[in-house]
């Protein structure tokens, strides 16, 4: 994929990225190919390959959910994505990245920097441990972080109430969202919404989004060993 297939790709369904915004995409991909010399942020290096895998990936979730003037959190965030694309796409948004691995914030630092993403915001820590931004966030957002069971759990806690929790998933969406049918209904997540994508590589994708209808009980998150250790 070209950038200005991702331009006419995101135009088709409303997100119209700027000649700017590209170009800070070519910086972002360009950053992401030298850094990953220095430690292991991605095995999807070659430029075609993160534009489709990485950026129109991350971008896809705006087909049902628009991130203007929200207050968002990017759960195991990772190298990025989808959350510094979102910042970069989508100025007038807040966003967070949460993250336990510290090195890596040292890339993203320099992403903020050159691409002058202003938006965006960095919270190192394990994320069932962050009691501080209980019910602080619109929106709380993972994709590829943990089974959508576990993701409930650690990333309810951090929304409004009518707060929108967006599980990006691949083929294993529909068995994960069985698996949790018990602890979506415990901490009040209802689903509203679930897109379905699939990329020009064929590669499949599925988005859920959850309304959260009520305040989530101060008994989640559980522990981490417990959380994967014991299905609620």
């Amino acid at each position: 994929m070209t950038y200005q297939e991702l331009q006419t790709y995101c135009a088709g369904f409303g997100l119209n990225l700027s000649d700017g915004q590209i170009e800070k995409l070519r910086r972002y991909c360009a950053l992401l190919q030298e850094w990953n010399e220095k430690m292991n942020l991605t095995s999807i290096v070659e430029e075609s390959a993160v534009i489709e895998k990485h950026f129109l990936d991350s971008l896809l979730v705006a087909k049902n959910f628009d991130f203007s003037n929200r207050k968002v959190a990017d759960v195991g965030s990772g190298a990025g994505f989808p959350g510094a694309v979102i910042a970069l796409a989508f100025p007038n948004a807040k966003v967070t990245l949460i993250d336990a691995t510290k090195k890596k914030f040292a890339f993203l630092e320099e992403v903020k920097k050159q691409l002058n993403l202003e938006n965006l915001a960095f919270l190192q820590g394990r994320v069932e441990e962050l009691s501080a931004y209980r019910e602080s966030f619109d929106c709380v957002i993972s994709r590829g972080f943990a089974s959508l069971r576990v993701f409930a759990e650690v990333g309810a806690p951090l929304l409004y109430v009518t707060g929108t929790l967006i599980a990006m998933k691949g083929r294993s969406g529909e068995e994960e969202l069985a698996d949790a049918a018990n602890i979506l209904a415990k901490l009040h997540l209802r689903l509203r919404n679930t897109q379905e994508d699939e990329l020009p590589n064929k590669d499949k994708r599925l988005c859920y989004f959850f309304a959260k209808d009520d305040h989530t009980s101060k008994k989640f998150p559980r522990r981490w060993d417990e959380i994967q250790r014991v299905k609620i």
